[in-house]
């Protein structure tokens, strides 16, 4: 009798467990059916890595393609991506932990944390906190700290505290309190986050979010994931006539992993940090993180007013944009982009839904992954005419894109018409140029009137003619830039790459 008693209260929990888990197989039927409808349209053989989230769990996730065309290496649940500028919440995030253990004060002026730089006063750097920082509200520019952290890699704490005294400029099209998206509050953040911690900002997001998480493959670490033997996915592109696989030579390094883009992560990862973010900081029933905390970070403290795609933007939080889908329906998201790969980390607190989109491709992967996420959150948002609207949708994606590789086509066809306009022979513009700021430029000669060009992490293909003593080079892949030569009595003096001057080494 009494084990007929147990067996009746151990059938009543189960059933009552059952009810707790809501059976997602309509949408996984539906979406499955989209995604491979998209996959076959766009023709895409790179990575695509994505995972859904609701009711505190995953309820779908989907691996394709390739992590390495070269090895023939597929993706799997397994698999890092770099999630790019998607980072910033983290960081963000890791900012307000600090400040509320007291290791941070967020409403302390730059001026103050940097007490030994004499600031230009139009610069107001005596107003400017780390909460204009984070929101992108400083007001002020720094390309070189930028491209030194992100591109080149040619960077140590001297060099970028001896930038940001010498080059930090007033941001003209955005002034001190109004919005202007840059990676350059984050950089400085993690530059104060080394003075005051005496730990550098990899460190504190593993420390304050990575391990409290269980985030067991996600690093800001590229060394990291190599001594471990992780996965990570290679940077690719397929924006050419044959929608040919093409892998790209640009990698992170750990000296180009930065505050403002700097993570590897798989879905299943960055799911538990969706649902700690859906759920005000508790996951699998533990309060990770203080909820008015996480409240106010989704919080939209900078007024935007931007488009992406169907999105319009209307405010920034603590590393989160927030705007309105067409659906009418409030999305709180970042993304992240950069030469081979695009992330998407995106929830939508009304229906409780989560979405992150991973590819290693940054062209047609990017429309891919907008298209994908989009569908999903408006499934669960009710659209009526879902299936005819998304048809539609693919349609124009890929018109889009078609139109997309026709443009490039045309560019390159038109850049090879240019003509050489350099009064010297090519030879002469090679060799060693120098910057005590911005590290070493080589111009290399390699026969044939043929020139390439190197900075730290950055070497380009063979450069292509511009203007009179220029050359036009893909420091990064798909991305032109021009380098200036100077010259006096005949001789190759400086160069001038994206604005950086170097000096020519005499022999």
């Amino acid at each position: 009798m009494k084990q007929s008693i147990f067996t009746i209260i151990f059938l009543l929990l189960i059933c009552a467990s059952c009810e707790k888990q809501p059976d997602y197989k309509k949408f996984t039927e539906d979406y499955s059916h989209f995604i491979e409808k998209a996959i076959s349209a766009f023709e895409t053989k790179h990575g695509l890595s994505l995972a859904i989230v609701k009711d505190n769990r995953i309820i779908f996730e989907k691996y394709h393609g390739l992590a390495d065309v070269e090895n023939q290496t597929p993706v799997d649940e397994n698999t890092c991506f770099y999630i790019a500028s998607s980072t910033k919440s983290f960081t963000a995030l890791a900012a307000l932990i600090l400040e509320s253990k007291g290791k941070l004060d967020l409403d302390k002026s730059v001026s103050d944390y940097f007490p030994e730089i004499n600031f230009a006063p139009e610069l107001k750097t005596d107003s400017i906190t780390i909460h204009h920082l984070i929101q992108h509200t400083s007001g002020i520019k720094n390309w070189p700290i930028i491209n030194a952290t992100a591109y080149t890699g040619v960077h140590n704490p001297e060099l970028l505290l001896a930038q940001l005294e010498k080059h930090t400029r007033i941001d003209k099209k955005a002034p001190f309190g109004k919005f202007h998206y840059t990676n350059l509050g984050y950089n400085i953040l993690g530059m104060i986050m080394n003075r005051e911690l005496g730990q550098d900002w990899q460190s504190i997001l593993h420390d304050e979010i990575f391990k409290p998480l269980n985030m067991g493959l996600t690093s800001a670490r590229m060394t990291k994931a190599k001594n471990e033997g992780w996965q990570v996915a290679k940077p690719h592109s397929q924006l050419n006539d044959g929608n040919i696989l093409e892998r790209l030579s640009l990698e992170k390094q750990d000296n180009t992993m930065h505050p403002a883009g700097g993570i590897i992560s798989t879905p299943r990862d960055i799911s538990k940090w969706l649902i700690m973010e859906l759920n005000n900081g508790a996951i699998d029933g533990k309060q990770i993180f203080d909820a008015s905390m996480i409240e106010n970070s989704l919080l939209p403290h900078a007024a935007q007013d931007k488009k992406y795609g169907d999105l319009k933007r209307f405010g920034y939080g603590y590393g989160w944009n927030l705007a309105t889908t067409s659906h009418g329906d409030t999305l709180i998201h970042h993304f992240g982009g950069f030469s081979g790969t695009h992330a998407e980390v995106s929830m939508m607190p009304s229906t409780g839904v989560g979405v992150v989109m991973m590819t290693n491709e940054n062209g047609s992967g990017s429309d891919l992954s907008f298209l994908l996420a989009s569908y999903a959150f408006d499934y669960f948002a009710g659209r009526t005419d879902l299936d005819n609207y998304y048809d539609k949708k693919l349609n124009d994606y890929v018109k889009g894109i078609s139109d997309w590789k026709k443009s490039i086509k045309k560019h390159e066809v038109d850049r090879s018409k240019r003509q050489w306009q350099l009064e010297l022979p090519h030879e002469a513009y090679a060799g060693t140029y120098i910057s005590e700021l911005f590290g070493t430029l080589e111009v290399k000669y390699i026969g044939d009137n043929q020139l390439t060009a190197q900075v730290g992490n950055l070497k380009s293909p063979v450069a292509e003619p511009y203007d009179r003593n220029s050359i036009r080079v893909e420091m990064t892949p798909r991305s032109g830039s021009v380098i200036h030569f100077s010259i006096e009595n005949d001789t190759v003096i400086k160069a001038n790459w994206d604005g950086l001057t170097y000096t020519k080494i005499t022999e």
